[in-house]
């Protein structure tokens, strides 16, 4: 039997923090609502797997290996929610040190730069969150089960009428013509039920698409307002721990239509309607025990996109302070600093498995398809992907989008080889291979009746 236990810590982010999440360095002047780490653990009594939910952008990978190195007798399975307008958990710059001081100091004022404090002070509430949440494990039941969110998330690719595609070319574009890519609306809800009980301990929830709506300070997003939906219904006590679909190339903007859909209130409204269905999901459901939990890992080495020679060189030019270019030379100088750091770095990828469902998951942002063809490969009852363990694998375009004039922002900035997403997909598929599903809990069943009500109440047999 699958024991289950819930904790959440806060990391709001103090004001004048750095904000990653945007093309030029922001504070944080305003407080919108309080982020979090939010982990559930589950314990078998042979292993430990905590699924962690964190309100960031994205950690880095070193950040990353500190979580797993401070929590030995647990697997770590993160996911961050993405939201733009959290604290800063990037690494300091790979071998900063061989930069030419120069240029590192204009790179550390222009560009979102390690955070020691904040950096130091989210790893202890994880390791605190995870920790208490072992702690805290009883007996439990499990639900499962899935809804839709319709028409409120859309691919922010667009393919244009002279055979391109762009992101985001513009709402109300004349020359935009259809969306180029997919979108992966599917709710996901597994419940965690007091054993033999009515009362709800938490959820697990997993649904794709950026969290950059509301920008007016620091805020958790939509993810936040749906566990706050969530919670509004089953009680502040209950545990919500939300994971982060495939969502790359996915947003609340819808470049087809001239509707407004940023700011807070759309915040609200696309939190609220996935809470709601979360809610629905966990109502609906049958109960009963899981069994099965199981983890696999396999590593990956990839393969990093080395820079033109010529271009490095000329953005090293213009990579000092003041000069007007360097706007359009800051990122190739730290992908050339990355690349000299790491050429080949490896991730790790998971899947777990939880009874019926099994989770896939991986670093970087992976464009909706890939979670689409790993849930359609997938022979579980319910299929999730994870994404944004940390940042390493940055975008992660489907390979249609390095076709020439295919691509936009995510494939130009894109940090490794084009097969990268097919490759991390491969492996995922050959780990959940290797597991057989457990039946989901089933409705409770009474004995077949072969008499029906007559007129007065009594019961006669059918003819």
């Amino acid at each position: 039997m699958i024991k289950a236990g819930f904790y959440e810590c806060d990391i709001t982010p103090p004001i004048g923090t750095e904000c990653p999440g945007g093309f030029t360095k922001r504070l944080i002047k305003v407080i919108c609502d309080p982020l979090q780490v939010r982990a559930v653990v589950f314990d078998d009594g042979e292993k430990k797997i905590a699924l962690v939910g964190v309100d960031t952008i994205s950690p880095g990978p070193k950040f990353r290996a500190k979580v797993e190195e401070a929590l030995p007798d647990f697997e770590v399975i993160m996911s961050s929610s993405h939201t733009h307008s959290g604290g800063n958990l990037r690494d300091p710059f790979p071998n900063e040190e061989k930069l030419p001081p120069d240029v590192l100091d204009n790179m550390r004022n222009v560009l979102t730069y390690h955070d020691a404090t904040y950096y130091n002070f989210c790893l202890k509430q994880i390791i605190t969150a995870v920790t208490l949440a072992a702690e805290r494990v009883e007996e439990v039941d499990f639900s499962f089960g899935r809804g839709r969110v319709e028409n409120l998330i859309f691919n922010r690719r667009i393919s244009m009428k002279d055979g391109t595609a762009l992101t985001h070319p513009g709402k109300g574009n004349p020359q935009n013509e259809d969306y180029a890519g997919p979108v992966d609306d599917e709710v996901g809800a597994m419940g965690i039920w007091k054993k033999g009980t009515e009362e709800l301990l938490g959820c697990v929830m997993n649904f794709s698409c950026h969290a950059c709506i509301n920008l007016e300070g620091a805020s958790s997003d939509f993810p936040g307002v749906a566990v706050r939906t969530v919670k509004g219904v089953f009680g502040q006590h209950v545990g919500a721990v939300y994971i982060n679909g495939a969502s790359g190339d996915v947003t609340q903007i819808d470049n087809l239509s001239l509707k407004k859909d940023m700011g807070k209130p759309i915040a609200y409204k696309l939190g609220r309607t996935v809470g709601a269905e979360v809610i629905k999901i966990l109502a609906n459901a049958d109960r009963g025990e899981c069994n099965t939990l199981r983890v696999l890992k396999k590593d990956l080495i990839l393969d990093r996109k080395k820079p033109d020679g010529e271009r490095v060189a000329e953005a090293y030019k213009h990579a000092t302070k003041d000069d007007p270019e360097f706007d359009r030379s800051k990122y190739l100088v730290m992908a050339d600093f990355n690349y000299k750091a790491s050429p080949h770095p490896v991730e790790t990828l998971r899947a777990l498995q939880i009874g019926p469902l099994v989770i896939g998951s991986s670093s970087g942002e992976m464009f909706a398809q890939y979670a689409l063809d790993f849930k359609a490969a997938s022979h579980f009852p319910f299929t999730w992907y994870s994404q944004l363990a940390s940042d390493q694998l940055g975008y992660v375009p489907s390979p249609d989008c390095f076709k020439e004039g295919r691509g936009g922002y995510e494939t130009v900035n894109a940090r490794f080889a084009p097969d990268t997403g097919t490759k991390v997909i491969d492996i995922l598929n050959s780990l959940v291979k290797e597991f057989t599903p457990d039946e989901a809990p089933q409705p409770v069943l009474v004995k077949r009746v072969t008499e029906a009500w007559s007129a007065n109440g009594d019961r006669t047999k059918k003819k």
